[in-house]
């Protein structure tokens, strides 16, 4: 029994998010309250206030959702136990794209977060999204760390340079892919724009631009 109603909770609460990220894509983070959040998941009030205090706890669990998997699968990119971080890195990053380009409430999420006001709850989410930022090129810069001590980085090659511009072109191309769909292309832009940073500090040979995603390591190989 208690182990069906903590079920019917986690049900709860996900139908409870599922409505927020409609309600804040609809009607923005300032536009959308609690009790419409309610109503959209066909909750009260006082059952969306059991699992959420207010709109920002709101928004870190939406945010946290859909990052916590993405940045297990970033993590295993640098793992010591195999010999291909390049080919992993470029895989991890490509298959998070095909993931977005196919899943419409991904997208969503994805617009939410890059919409700016003044309230507080999106101040909030920009802190957030600051330090997801650091996070994301901690991580990337371990993969292109473990890169170099393969031989797998040209000579010239700085590993915190070469996080930042990748990270900071696929920014660009996420936004741009938001804000103008009919004129940029997720997976098209978004390959090209990895394949042309990683030719710039990767060693010739050791990734096949253009070719898709290969195999990803497992969740135990970290």
């Amino acid at each position: 029994m208690a182990r069906k109603t903590k079920e019917e909770a986690q049900a709860t609460r996900e139908g409870i998010l599922d409505a927020a990220q409609a309600c804040f894509h609809e009607h923005g983070v300032v536009g959308t309250t609690l009790a419409m959040i309610g109503a959209r998941a066909g909750y009260t009030r006082g059952a969306v206030y059991w699992h959420f205090k207010n709109k920002t706890e709101v928004l870190e669990a939406l945010i946290n959702r859909d990052r916590i998997p993405f940045i297990q699968r970033l993590r295993r990119t640098s793992s010591t136990k195999r010999s291909t971080p390049v080919i992993d890195l470029r895989s991890a990053l490509l298959v998070s794209f095909q993931e977005l380009a196919d899943d419409e409430r991904l997208r969503n999420m994805m617009e939410i977060m890059l919409r700016n006001d003044l309230s507080a709850e999106s101040q909030a989410m920009q802190e957030l999204q600051r330090d997801s930022t650091r996070e994301e090129l901690d991580i990337i810069a371990l993969a292109f760390q473990r890169a170099r001590d393969l031989g797998q980085l040209r000579e010239h090659a700085d590993v915190a340079i070469a996080s930042r511009i990748l990270h900071a072109s696929l920014s660009g191309v996420l936004y741009s892919a938001m804000l103008e769909p009919e004129l940029f292309d997720l997976m098209r832009d978004g390959t090209e724009v990895i394949d042309i940073v990683f030719a710039a500090y990767v060693q010739p040979g050791t990734f096949t631009p253009g070719a898709p995603a290969s195999p990803l390591p497992d969740g135990d190989d970290d």
